[in-house]
């Protein structure tokens, strides 16, 4: 599994993620997860996101899109 995808299930708290799950409908979803892949995006990524722009993203695939590491 890419490096990419073991940080997202990492912070999902999961065992692993695809690219096409849709990261909300997680079993635990919370604001501390998301606040995880927000700071993720930009600490680690250099994705600089409104909140707004965040929560337009709805699956693994578009967060990867996002930070450059589309497949």
């Amino acid at each position: 599994m890419n490096d990419f995808l073991d940080r997202v299930a990492n912070i999902l708290e999961t065992p692993a993620v695809t690219e096409d799950l849709e990261f909300r409908s997680v079993r635990g979803w919370g604001s501390m997860m998301g606040f995880a892949l927000f700071i993720m995006l930009e600490d680690e990524y250099g994705v600089k996101l409104t909140p707004e722009q965040f929560r337009e993203l709805k699956t693994v695939s578009d967060l990867m899109r996002i930070a450059g590491r589309a497949s």
